[in-house]
């Protein structure tokens, strides 16, 4: 019998619809629809239609919602919430942007920071960050720093201000570099549960979770000289902008307790004394303090201000549009390199090489500058990158690497080929090794009663059944692809970077280094940050007049919806999970297993470069 449609049963019936959803539904999806496409045409007119705040007479304020980053990522994960990660981190590009037009905008004659949410920024950011800081100090305009407490990152770009302010109850967290890890190995003892690995170097230490329950030796003195490097820079800055030595942040570092028993106010008025800050103020003072220098709002809600998006606004609003034929790619590799099409934040072999394939057949790039801010991940992943880039070199584009904060292992495998290397002296580096992982969990499922039997037609099982115990010849067989994959990278960087494999076997080992002890040891090429990198570029393309082309990979509704969601997520979930360390190390810990997705579970990978 032939079903009729909703609208004929409506016209015979105009009450069957209350004996059916199928209006609700209809209804709801009319709704969605149309609130949608509102959306859409509000974003689009507000271009148009709104004034752009005049910054003159007001303070500029640059509050960063979270981290600052080389790329903001695009999360299909509502735990990344938990894990401190959600959509509210700060593109680097622009903030520079707004600082380099503030520098010399005459309507803009003071800054506020408020540096309360940047923890998580790394170190090559915070550093061209503070130079660009530096310049719109030089350039005679006014910062203030002002916050409830400061941590090691908050209070790296709050030096730069010609006041810092805190409240009497904050205190400045200044504890020095550190690298610290969970390890599994008792754990998975106790769940029987085998972690069969596979590595090549004496400092790859990536694996040593799942091999034992505390950090070896060998990983303790790669991970403290590459620390030492960053810890220095920071004091020499710091101290530098404080008018201190280097030695008096050192002896704080060692000593707080002794430093706050001095003081019978309590530690701010002990840090105050010792010239990290200038001033202390109440929440209730530091309002008033700036409605004494700024006056009131318009609105009369607080001090007259325009914030660092309203700013960014206007400076793309007024900005000159410089076409040329001549365009230089920047290719930001953000993340874990992880096989197939990945969201931003994540390299993917597929997504990323096929940007950097986009612009290679572009007849208007004549250069790319893949800017690289990861640990490394899959070898299958890496090596579709660098072939890519090989692709687009073979057909005379000039390219350079530009590291960022970390370019190790997987990120120096796809860097190599570069014509240069550049990075900041802050720059993770090196961790030029190799492991495999095949997990079995044979003896846990014999354990409660489950086992795994059958008959095969070779005498040897290579298909890595985890419900088996690895067959021998597999792992030797693993082993040897291990060894192949280390004799590879190191040839790979030998012959990029004229050196034979055993000078370059001598600084790899799966060790890492600071970005200025790379460039003595001849892996990086130059130090600088990535504008300057660009400028390169262009040199090496010789081209005088050219545009910057940044090719993205966008997020699918899908991974919108879920960035929304998770963006709502993060406002009912209590402040104290999101900081508990354990319960953010263990999911990061689980996360983690979602990468190691490599068709043949072999990894260049750095897990000691987060810092």
């Amino acid at each position: 019998m032939e079903q009729k449609s909703f609208f004929q049963r409506l016209k015979e019936n105009p009450f069957s619809w209350l004996f059916t959803g199928e209006l609700f539904f209809l209804t709801l999806n009319s709704l969605f629809l149309i609130v949608v496409l509102v959306t859409i045409i509000s974003f689009i007119t507000s271009f148009f239609i709104k004034d752009f705040e005049d910054p003159s007479g007001k303070a500029l304020v640059l509050s960063p919602a979270g981290p600052i980053v080389e790329q903001v990522a695009g999360s299909d994960d509502p735990f990344d919430v938990i894990r401190g990660q959600g959509p509210s981190e700060l593109y680097v590009g622009d903030l520079l942007e707004v600082l380099e037009s503030a520098a010399k905008d005459e309507r803009v004659r003071d800054i506020v920071l408020r540096l309360d949410n940047i923890e998580g920024t790394g170190q090559a950011v915070l550093y061209d960050v503070g130079n660009a800081l530096l310049k719109v100090k030089d350039s005679g305009k006014n910062i203030i720093a002002i916050g409830d407490s400061y941590g090691r990152s908050g209070y790296y770009l709050a030096s730069f201000a010609n006041e810092v302010i805190m409240d009497p109850d904050g205190y400045i967290f200044i504890d020095g570099f550190g690298r610290s890890r969970l390890y599994f190995k008792a754990f998975l003892d106790k769940l029987k549960i085998d972690f069969n690995i596979f590595r090549v170097g004496t400092f790859k230490s990536a694996v040593e979770p799942y091999l034992r329950n505390d950090m070896s030796q060998a990983a303790k003195e790669a991970n403290l000289a590459y620390l030492d490097v960053l810890w220095d820079s920071w004091k020499n800055v710091v101290s530098k902008n404080r008018r201190l030595n280097p030695q008096d942040i050192q002896y704080l570092t060692d000593n707080a307790d002794e430093v706050a028993s001095k003081s019978k106010k309590g530690l701010a008025h002990a840090l105050l004394s010792y010239g990290l800050i200038d001033n202390l103020l109440s929440r209730r003072e530091q309002r008033e303090y700036l409605l004494s220098k700024f006056g009131e709002s318009e609105d009369k809600e607080t001090f007259s201000q325009i914030s660092g998006f309203q700013y960014f606004q206007l400076v793309q609003s007024e900005k000159e549009v410089n076409k040329s034929d001549n365009e230089i790619a920047v290719i930001v590799a953000r993340g874990t390199i992880v096989d197939g099409t990945q969201p931003p934040g994540t390299i993917g072999g597929d997504s990323t090489s096929n940007l950097i394939k986009e612009a290679h057949e572009n007849k208007n790039i004549k250069a790319i500058v893949l800017r690289v801010d990861s640990g490394g991940g899959g070898v299958f992943a890496s090596e579709l990158i660098r072939q890519e880039l090989v692709a687009a070199k073979e057909k005379g584009i000039k390219i350079i690497a530009s590291m960022g904060n970390v370019a190790a292992s997987g990120g120096y495998w796809i860097s190599a080929n570069a014509h240069e290397i550049w990075a900041s002296h802050n720059t993770i580096t090196g961790s030029i090794g190799i492991f495999g992982i095949v997990p079995t969990f044979d003896r846990a499922l014999n354990e409660i009663g489950i086992n795994s039997d059958g008959v095969k037609t070779s005498s040897v099982d290579l298909s890595g059944n985890v419900a088996q115990p690895l067959d021998p010849a597999l792992s030797r067989l693993m082993q040897q692809e291990i060894n192949y994959g280390y004799e590879r990278f190191l040839k790979l960087v030998s012959e990029a970077r004229n050196m034979s494999t055993q000078e370059v076997n001598k600084i790899a080992q799966g060790r890492v280094w600071a970005g200025s002890t790379a460039l003595e040891l001849g892996l990086v090429d130059n130090l600088g940050n990535l504008e300057e990198a660009i400028e390169r570029a262009a040199t090496l393309a010789e081209i005088d007049e050219y545009t910057t082309y940044y090719p993205s990979q966008g997020l699918d509704w899908r991974q919108q919806l879920l960035e929304s969601f998770s963006s709502a997520l993060k406002s009912f979930i209590p402040e104290i999970i999101r900081r508990n360390i354990i319960l953010k190390e263990s999911i990061n810990s689980l996360k983690e297993i979602d990468t190691f997705n490599d068709p043949k579970g072999m990894y260049v990978r750095c897990e000691n470069c987060v810092i």
